[in-house]
């Protein structure tokens, strides 16, 4: 709570102090609309968790000191007033462990473990299970002391360390493990009884494999009525439980101590010997039993160390109870099975018949193996009999007691465990339709909708009837969340991110990393098959959250070693020198509002593709100042999730300047980091540059002083004009987006800036645009055009968005409809025309390349290269040179195109579009736009533009698309409102069209 303060206030909370609830569990203090704080009444704070779910509330009434930093008794308030005293680290998490840890194993499995693996790998079994789950314990101990730890045991740990993904495929993988260890337990009770009740010549169907399974759903079922009584009255009956195992092991030991009875030795037992225990110091393993079988069946036994994590929302001090209560746990149990199984090997031959003493020579003291051994018939001895720690006891019904408390404790915490690791994986809604099972009842938030869940599931187990088949199927499930325990404290390591701080200190990385090989090596060895099957469902699981929830953020280590990785790559990457194989089109596009002008951002994407750099630069209309930098941050949080949302794979960065151009020059200036840099400018084409040129040239020059700033800067520009329909997107505009739209008009005062209407709407008032005249569409060349076929979508009343533009009686456009956006479709056929005019280092070349190969809205089509000579150049040779230089490139072309001027006049239509744009410009009755001294300086580019414009109607007006070398000119021609013309005039009537002019830096070679 110290932290709290402090952060609220800076100092001590205090009283009627008002806190606002906010995302991610971080109280917030209120602010008014520009982001200044003020303070209201309240007497109380509220945290949320990542969920936003209440978690704790902190009253001034307590104590009278809002916040108190008293919670000795582990007391957790909860939302309905009712308080839970937590469990400390012996009750919480030793005992259980403990408890889950003797299972079936202790009593009917370590006499076997001795007889088929002898002592020597018995004790190999016990103590490498013993080392692979104290290397994961110190990793869990690590883990839960960074940081609080709420309910979900291994689940939750996992999850917060590597992220959702991992954590939900092996939490869903950890619950069916731990309901089926469940079952096995309850198998092993069953066997027991059934065993003792053979005895009496008692039998409910047939004394064996029917029988365990109606006993074993028998106990299954009494054991879910006592959890669902509570977990305070189960801990009880732990504790009982406990004493009767503690109880059971004595007598055990005691009665390999007492005289032996005709029954004892005629079942093999000998008593304490030096001779029997060296004998069953070798494995003699029977047919089918094999070191990874003995294994298999020892190992479940081990993995009840999560007891105690499992229980987690149950204790007063996790990060301090998990690691102290499981150590001991680990120590106390290891000890007991190993101490179990050595009196079992030194007391007991491997093999006897039950109707006589065990015979041994008399000379050299050898153990003689009964007629029985050879026949495979024996049914006493260690290695035959499951029930020798019974026969072996000073007072059978006390071992029967202690086999009933192993696997009920054991069952019962895997039936309380496991439901509330489910629970907590359904309440973070990683999986659908499992929701359901994430509600709780009561003041511990027992999960009763999982308990029957877990309950059907485990009789459905039950039903196999074989122990040892049950445990060697969840080995390797519980083998694998090991694994990834393991990794995720590696991984958390390795990241070194600074939030990774755990109290517990004896721990290290690579024993960690040491430890989840381990884990998966041991599971392959056990059963490739079976580890196959789990890391498929593993690779499934993940998948399946990786696409769907990879929007939840937990401060994973996942996300730190993201964050490291790029920093490193991106400081490795600029320090390596430039090369022209190396060269990636990294571009800075002027969009404005970017969900205002969907069809620019979706061209640049399709150039970068996720896989070169994207910006998108906005300029916004205002004067630099904190409200300007706090709202474009808001600003820049709802457009990087607008990009994801639409698949975009880029970046959005903004500044506040009234002006366009200055506030380009500080993009450039400011944008990227290191190598990944913009070197490519890209603008949408000014539709209403005319109007903007009669109003105020200044707004105007605007425009045009980017793209030769741009040039100043030694970058690459594009200029894309969309066809007839511009980039005029706003109805793809959420009513969210215009809402913070207009709300952050409000804060920018400069209402009159040329871009507070792309603020505000992100779009600008549509320019009719004059046809091209009936002669010029007469000079196409029928044999040039190609019907091209593109999906386009309809509206609701029913007709394509292009059937709803039509032309009013003055010929100017009218559009009804938001327009087409034909970067989200796909070409079926037809042709990019790229109009080589100049050789600027092959950016040309390079784009058409990009453009037009796989996942585009070009990647069907195909390419036709144009270039225009002199009447004194040879065509065939300027062709034949192009070819050459495509096939050096690699790039491919359907045909290659020498235009031939010929020095014909120019059309009079041709010209007259020309001077009627120019008389709107030069009007008499003001000063002239386009001095006489530029139009006479410029004649032989504007003739040259002017016929360039009759061979792009002649050869271009049908393709998909065009591709052209942009006009470089000096400054004073760029900011006339005569270099527009010229742009105009080259891409009016036409399908949308790509200005594209480099830096005469080379972007593409010929060598490998």
């Amino acid at each position: 709570m110290a932290f709290l303060k402090k952060f609220l206030n800076g100092g001590d909370l205090k009283p009627n102090n008002r806190v606002y609830q906010v995302e991610n569990g971080i109280p917030k203090v209120p602010s008014d609309n520009y982001g200044i704080p003020k303070t209201s009444a309240l007497h109380e704070i509220t945290v949320t968790d990542e969920n936003g779910e209440s978690k704790l509330e902190f009253s001034t009434k307590k104590n009278g000191a809002l916040g108190s930093d008293d919670d000795s008794t582990g007391t957790l308030a909860k939302g309905d007033g009712e308080k839970f005293e937590g469990f400390g680290w012996i009750t919480g998490v030793f005992m259980r462990c403990v408890l889950c840890i003797f299972g079936a194993t202790l009593f009917l499995r370590m006499s076997w473990i001795a007889g088929q693996g002898g002592i020597l790998l018995g004790l190999c079994v016990i103590l490498l299970s013993c080392l692979v789950v104290i290397i994961t314990a110190v990793s869990m101990s690590a883990i839960a002391t960074n940081g609080e730890v709420k309910n979900g045991g291994l689940y939750y740990l996992v999850s917060r360390s590597l992220g959702p993904e991992y954590g939900g495929a092996i939490g869903l993988i950890f619950y069916l493990a731990n309901t089926v260890n469940a079952s096995m337990n309850c198998v092993g009770l069953a066997e027991a009884i059934v065993d003792i009740l053979n005895g009496y010549d008692i039998k409910l169907v047939d004394g064996g494999t029917n029988d365990i399974r109606i006993y074993g759903l028998a106990i299954c079922l009494a054991l879910q009525m006592i959890i669902f009584i509570g977990t305070e009255f189960e801990n009880k009956t732990q504790i009982l439980l406990m004493v009767s195992i503690v109880v059971s092991i004595i007598s055990h030991f005691i009665g390999t101590l007492l005289p032996l009875s005709p029954d004892q030795i005629n079942a093999g037992i000998t008593g304490f010997s030096w001779k029997v225990f060296t004998m069953n110091m070798m494995p003699d393993f029977r047919e089918g039993i094999t070191f990874v079988t003995i294994f298999g069946v020892y190992f479940p036994a081990m993995t009840g160390i999560m007891g105690g994590a499992n229980m987690s929302g149950d204790l007063k001090d996790p990060s301090k109870s998990i690691p102290k209560g499981t150590m001991w746990a680990i120590a106390a149990t290891t000890v007991t099975y190993s101490w179990c199984m050595l009196v079992t090997a030194g007391t007991t031959v491997r093999d006897a018949s039950g109707t006589g003493p065990p015979q041994f020579d008399n000379v050299t003291h050898d153990f003689i193996e009964p007629a029985c051994r050879a026949t495979e018939s024996c049914k006493y001895g260690l290695a035959n009999d499951y029930q020798v720690m019974k026969v072996q006891g000073a007072w059978p019904p006390l071992i029967i007691v202690g086999i009933f408390a192993t696997t009920l404790s054991s069952a019962s915490g895997c039936l309380i465990g496991a439901p509330r690791v489910f629970q907590a994986l359904c309440a973070d809604k990683l999986f659908p339709f499992i929701e359901f099972f994430a509600k709780g009842h009561g003041k511990s938030n027992d999960p009763f909708r999982g308990y029957f869940l877990t309950f059907f599931l485990a009789a459905a187990i039950i039903c196999i009837g074989n122990l040892n088949a049950i445990a060697e199927m969840i080995t390797n499930f519980f083998l694998a969340a090991f694994a990834i325990t393991n990794f995720a404290c590696f991984d958390a390591t390795l990241s070194r991110a600074p939030g990774f701080r755990p109290g517990f200190k004896y721990y290290d990385k690579w024993l960690s990393l040491f430890g989840a090989f381990l884990c998966v090596g041991l599971m392959f060895v056990i059963s490739w098959i079976t580890s196959l099957v789990t890391l498929i469902i593993f690779g499934v699981l993940f998948l399946y959250i990786k696409h769907n929830k990879s929007h939840i953020n937990w401060g994973s280590s996942t996300e730190a070693n993201r964050y490291r990785k790029a920093l490193n790559g991106l400081v490795k990457v600029t320090r390596q020198a430039d090369h022209v194989k190396n060269y990636r089109p990294q571009l800075l596009v002027l969009t404005g509002n970017p969900s205002a002008r969907h069809a620019l951002v979706d061209f640049a994407n399709s150039i970068t593709k996720g896989e070169n750099l994207l910006l998108c630069g906005h300029v916004i209309p205002c004067m630099t100042s904190v409200t300007t930098t706090t709202c474009i941050k808001k600003l820049a949080y709802r457009f990087t999730d607008w990009m994801y949302e639409n698949k975009i794979k880029g970046f959005y960065g903004a500044v506040g300047n009234p002006s366009l151009r200055v506030g380009v020059q500080t993009l450039l200036q400011t944008v990227g980091l290191g190598k990944m840099q913009p070197n490519i400018i890209t603008l949408g084409y000014k539709k209403r540059w005319v109007e903007d040129a009669l109003n105020d040239i200044d707004v105007y020059r605007d425009y045009t002083g980017v793209i030769f700033d741009a040039f100043e800067a030694d970058m690459a520009v594009c200029v894309i004009r969309n066809g007839n329909d511009g980039f005029d997107h706003s109805a793809l505009s959420t009513t969210e987006m215009d809402s913070l739209s207009s709300t952050l008009l409000d804060l920018f005062s400069d209402k009159n800036s040329m871009l507070s209407d792309d603020l505000s709407r992100g779009v600008v008032p549509r320019l009719s645009r004059p046809r091209a005249s009936g002669a010029l569409r007469r000079m196409s060349n029928p044999s040039m055009m190609r019907l091209n076929t593109l999906s386009i979508p309809k509206s609701p009343s029913g007709r394509s968005v292009s059937e709803e533009c039509s032309s009013s009686p003055t010929g100017k456009q009218e559009t009804h409809s938001k327009p087409l956006n034909i970067y989200r479709a796909k070409f079926k056929g037809g042709f990019v025309d790229v109009w080589w005019l100049f050789d600027d280092g092959g950016l040309i070349l390079l784009l058409a390349y990009l453009l037009t190969h796989r996942h585009t809205f070009l990647e069907d089509c195909k390419l036709r290269f144009f270039a225009i000579i002199d009447e004194s150049e040879d065509p065939e040779r300027k062709k034949e040179k192009v070819e050459k230089s495509l096939k050096k490139f690699r790039i491919n072309y359907s045909e290659v195109i020498v235009i031939v001027n010929e020095g014909k006049d120019i059309y009079e239509e041709t010209s007259e579009e020309f001077n009627e744009i120019l008389e709107e410009l030069n009007r008499p009755d003001r000063k002239p736009l386009i001095s006489e001294d530029i139009l006479a300086e410029t004649k032989s580019e504007t003739q040259a533009f002017l016929k360039l414009r009759e061979h792009l109607l002649q050869y271009s007006m049908m393709s998909n698309f065009v591709i052209m070398t942009l006009p470089v000119a000096a400054q004073k021609i760029i900011l006339s409102p005569l270099y527009m013309l010229w742009l105009e005039l080259l891409t009016k009537d036409m399908p949308p069209t790509l200005f594209v002019r480099g830096n005469q830096a080379s972007v593409i070679t010929y060598y490998s």
